[in-house]
């Protein structure tokens, strides 16, 4: 499978627009979790799949913050949701898969609702890990795979193809709790619930914070 993120000139616009519209929303659903796992963060964050810029009002003003997002058309309101909230934005068009940082050299990584839609979810962790200082933390909120036999599990194997063509590679039933379970953090504290929405494939969801 190729490491190089392939920009669909069609879908790509279409979600970054749809991304940005949806902010509103989208903080509705997750403000009150965002702001708790974002809660004291460092003069410098990661993000891995940044996208539009959903995260970007969860960060104090000044806050720089390097972004790993292939992506090319989410760019542009990316940086928009960087100048209205203040925010110092390095943009690297990278995948999570391959992020070119130095080991050991970043104390916070964050990271939501994107282990769904990398090509190799374990890499990407692995990197996350890699740079990654001692004691350094992970937070992240990942929509997951439903509990087997259940009607959400049903929807979402319904779901799957539709879903992966349109959000340009989202997996609706990826079992992200156990790869994160695999990734070898020296400590993680995770919490799965269902987050209820009209966005049925992704309501069974993990939130949580994991330590190097």
């Amino acid at each position: 499978m190729s490491n190089e993120f392939k920009n669909n000139a069609i879908l790509g616009p279409i979600n970054s627009w749809m991304f940005r519209m949806l902010s509103g929303y989208m903080n509705c659903l997750f403000g009150k979790t965002k702001r708790e796992l974002f809660n004291n963060h460092p003069e410098t964050i990661v993000e891995i799949g940044s996208g539009a810029g959903a995260n970007m009002r969860y960060l104090r003003k000044g806050t720089k913050v390097i972004a790993i997002e292939p992506n090319v058309h989410m760019h542009e309101n990316l940086t928009l949701s960087a100048q209205k909230y203040g925010i110092h934005l390095e943009i690297k068009t990278l995948m999570g898969e391959s992020i070119d940082l130095p080991d050991s050299s970043v104390d916070f990584v964050a990271c939501t609702l994107v282990l769904c839609s990398v090509s190799k979810p374990s890499q990407c962790l692995s990197q996350i890990k890699r740079i990654l200082k001692p004691n350094g933390v992970f937070v992240f909120i990942e929509h997951v795979k439903a509990k087997e036999n259940t009607i959400l599990g049903l929807i979402q194997k319904l779901a799957h193809k539709p879903w992966h063509w349109f959000f340009e590679g989202c997996h609706t039933n990826r079992d992200t709790k156990l790869l994160l379970e695999k990734a070898g953090f020296s400590s993680l504290k995770l919490e799965q619930y269902h987050s209820y929405s009209p966005f049925i494939p992704i309501i069974p969801q993990i939130k949580g914070k994991a330590i190097k």
